[in-house]
């Protein structure tokens, strides 16, 4: 079982570490780091249908290194970076035309988290991983609106820029960086996989990936699990791994068209859509749509 990858469509600019959520037809982009290194707020939004991509508003706050969630048909984005570390729960409500929109503060993380991820177990979001500034953050919080957030449990280990994804009623959490300093090219990566119960709210560690990987892309697609780019040592991978969600073993399932990390990742009708990431590091952002396929 493989899933094939290809070039879809090209963004006006290149944007990483966004938000991207499936929001009925389209993609919705939100935030993310521009060119030159630049946090923005902007929101572009992406017709899955022909590729073509506009803006369509902007967020209270730029952030990057956010996590997010579609939650009772509002994109939400759970905190991220700027200068600092960011609290602030943003929700994007879509204009009624479908061509605009308007974004608010709705709530705030208990306390400043950047680096995180997101998955959607039944209509409550639950966010996982992240750095404060100084620490790894073990808390996972979860929430069904943005406005009331709660702790409803603990990773066994910290990690930031994990790569994550729902599957059977769980939230997968794959590898991530280690580093407790404010970059992380230098750091250590874990190659644990990780699984978190919501129904109990304990985290065990299931299996374990070949190598560490962070700053990848994980998705649930045709019943299973995979992995997909990231970063080991510093170095960007095009691999794309198959994770068994019973045994944790990873086995080779593909390759991305290029090597690459930080791509938004959203799955829309049995097709995994990544937008934007980054080859070598931040200052360079990709402006690639790609568009995945399970083959069998």
């Amino acid at each position: 079982m493989r899933v094939v990858v290809g070039r879809f469509a090209t963004l006006p600019t290149g944007v990483s570490r966004a938000v991207v959520v499936d929001a009925g037809g389209r993609l919705l982009v939100l935030g993310g780091l521009g060119p030159g290194d630049v946090t923005t707020a902007r929101v572009l939004a992406i017709d899955t249908a022909s590729g073509r991509s506009s803006a369509v508003g902007s967020l209270p706050q730029a952030a990057h290194d956010a996590s997010g969630a579609l939650l009772n048909g509002s994109a939400v984005v759970f905190g991220g970076g700027a200068a600092t570390e960011l609290s602030a729960v943003q929700a994007w409500h879509s204009g009624g035309s479908g061509s605009g929109g308007s974004g608010s503060v709705v709530g705030h993380l208990p306390r400043p988290r950047s680096d995180s991820a997101a998955a959607v177990v039944a209509g409550t979001a639950y966010l996982v991983g992240g750095f404060d500034g100084a620490r790894l953050d073990r808390a996972v919080v979860a929430t069904s609106d943005g406005r009331t957030l709660r702790v409803v449990g603990h990773l066994v280990h910290g990690v930031r820029y994990p790569a994550v994804t729902a599957y059977g009623g769980a939230v997968f959490i794959i590898g991530g960086e280690l580093a407790t300093t404010p970059g992380t090219s230098a750091g250590p990566e874990s190659d644990l996989i990780q699984r978190f119960d919501p129904r109990s709210g304990r985290t065990t560690v299931v299996g374990r990936l070949p190598v560490g990987l962070g700053h990848a892309m994980a998705f649930s697609l045709g019943g299973d699990v995979f992995v997909a780019g990231g970063r080991h040592a510093g170095v960007a991978s095009s691999r794309i791994w198959r994770v068994d969600p019973v045994t944790g073993k990873a086995s080779p399932a593909g390759h991305l068209p290029l090597a690459m990390t930080d791509a938004g990742v959203a799955v829309v009708a049995g097709r995994v859509w990544l937008v934007g990431g980054e080859t070598s590091g931040p200052l360079a952002p990709l402006r690639t749509v790609l568009l995945g396929r399970l083959r069998r």
